[in-house]
């Protein structure tokens, strides 16, 4: 991977993160506020992927890092949607 290419990955993430500290705090909008909360969470996980950005390492490996991290996202969502649904009956 080239350097821009890490810095790239980088600042996505980043700009990703503080996107989503504007929705929050934004006093407006009801909406943007749930997509705020949405990102911080997307935003926190995939801050895991920043120490794979550097020119040692390939795309690749850092798609399958953001695979791994997204699954992560995936089941931890499965397991909460379960949870309520079985309080709830």
């Amino acid at each position: 991977m080239s350097p821009r290419t890490a810095r790239l990955i980088i600042a996505s993430v980043i700009a990703i993160c503080l996107l989503a500290l504007l929705f929050i705090f934004q006093p407006f909008v009801k909406e943007l506020y749930s997509a705020g909360c949405i990102m911080v969470a997307i935003g926190g996980l995939t801050f895991n992927v920043a120490p794979f950005a550097n020119t040692q390492n390939s795309v690749r490996r850092v798609i399958s890092v953001m695979a791994i991290v997204i699954a992560i996202l995936l089941i931890a969502v499965g397991i909460a949607i379960g949870f309520v649904y079985l309080l709830l009956t």
